[in-house]
């Protein structure tokens, strides 16, 4: 699910949708059109139908496995009422090109109407192309339908390992450069064959973070404005400092070992290679209004370091960073169930929620917060997604309270029969 949410809300050029068509040809004759309900979902519909085709490409898996495990794949996406109210009550504005060539698409608040505006100042530029302002439409209707002002980014499971893949990446780069050569002598040479193989290698969120890996020498330029969360998980809870190295490589240098140590990063510990990924992207490349997915965030770590990041991701919430968090972690539940009580009653005795170690920016409000259940239920065949409803104290998730419970029960037992032993 995760991976397939990373591929809907990937960032996209060109989204393939008839309905975009239509409305890029009305906007050359009319210069606006209305934002309808029927446009909004013949849109998402397309898009929908376009991810069955991607299903390879998403999961990295040949067209055989496709047609083995997803032959009676379908996708919908769906839009509430209340859903589109928001999206036409809200101004909307995107603006391409440069001083020579503006190009505006623009709604104001509490209205449906859509405007597009072209500034050309540049004699040799062409006015209106009909290509241009369909990749615009792409983008607009995606800020429009997910919110994305930013980019979207996934911290796989894979992402204790990801530096050391970058380097398998780059001999794969080089094993299809030798294939060609050895078959360069053959009559008839498929190189869209061999890319295509290749490419499936891995899922579509690993290859996007493979990439970011190899680019590692130029994202370290940019210092980004979530910088702070980065230095602090390093300060409080990796105590060092991830560095990127000017060849592009990842070192750690502990506060124990002394600044003049640097360790490799394949070398270093479990909990540094998987938090040294959100290390990186805090630092040099989250934006704000990008949706960061992250595949259980309490692998490899200690229940106080879940605690600790619980509470960074609220103050990430807090400041534009939209976030999706897959857990099986009971302590980070707990958390945020915590979070959630205290923000409830931070207004009425601030003094004893200060006191327990939380501050204002760290403290959820229960309307921000969204639940999502994985059910296998009594036939363990069909998955339920079950939405869970948030209350002031926080939610419950079943099959974690009932293992708990029934752990707690057994505890209890034995304690009791062990004392009754032995008194």
């Amino acid at each position: 699910m995760s991976y397939l949410l990373y591929a809907i809300n990937e960032d996209s050029d060109y989204d393939d949708s008839k309905g975009l068509d239509k409305i890029a040809k009305q906007i050359l004759s009319e210069q606006q059109f209305v934002l309808r309900r029927e446009l909004i979902d013949e849109y998402i519909g397309d898009l929908a139908k376009g991810m069955k085709s991607k299903l390879g490409s998403i999961f990295g898996i040949g067209d055989s496995m496709v047609e083995k495990l997803f032959s009676q794949f379908e996708l919908t996406l769906s839009l509430s009422d209340n859903e589109f109210e928001k999206i036409v009550s809200q101004p909307c504005r995107l603006v391409s090109g440069n001083n020579d060539a503006e190009v505006v698409l623009e709604k104001d608040a509490d209205s449906d109407v859509v405007r597009y505006q072209a500034n050309i100042k540049a004699q040799n530029i062409i006015r209106d192309s009909l290509m241009n302002i369909r990749f615009m439409l792409s983008h607009y209707f995606r800020i429009l339908c997910f919110g994305n002002i930013g980019g979207v980014r996934m911290l796989t499971v894979e992402r204790n390992s990801i530096y050391t893949f970058k380097t398998e990446l780059s001999l794969s780069r080089n094993e299809l450069i030798d294939r060609i050569q050895q078959k360069s002598g053959q009559s008839e040479l498929d190189i869209f064959d061999m890319v295509n193989s290749s490419s499936r290698r891995y899922p579509l969120a690993v290859r996007s973070s493979l990439r970011i890996a190899n680019d590692l020498e130029n994202v370290q330029k940019f210092n980004g404005p979530y910088y702070q969360f980065a230095e602090q998980i390093e300060k409080g809870i990796l105590h060092g400092e991830v560095k990127i190295t000017r060849n592009g490589d990842v070192e750690f240098i502990s506060e124990k070992a002394g600044r003049s140590k640097h360790l490799p990063i394949h070398m270093a510990s479990s909990i540094v290679k998987t938090m040294s990924s959100l290390v990186i992207y805090l630092k040099h490349i989250a934006r704000k209004g990008d949706l960061l997915i992250i595949d259980e965030p309490e692998m490899n770590f200690h229940p106080d370091v879940q605690i600790a990041l619980v509470r960074i991701f609220s103050m990430l919430s807090k400041m534009g960073l939209r976030l999706i968090v897959s857990t099986h972690s009971d302590y980070m539940v707990r958390e945020v169930n915590n979070l959630i009580m205290a923000g409830s009653l931070y207004h009425h005795d601030a003094q004893l929620i200060n006191e327990m170690g939380y501050k204002e920016e760290m403290l959820m409000n229960k309307e921000t917060v969204v639940v999502k259940y994985f059910n296998y239920g009594k036939s363990k065949r069909f998955l339920d997604v079950v939405d869970v409803k948030v209350e002031n104290d926080g939610f419950a998730v079943e099959s974690i309270d009932n293992t708990i419970n029934s752990q707690n029960k057994i505890t209890e037992t034995l304690y009791d029969r062990m004392q009754e032993e032995y008194v």
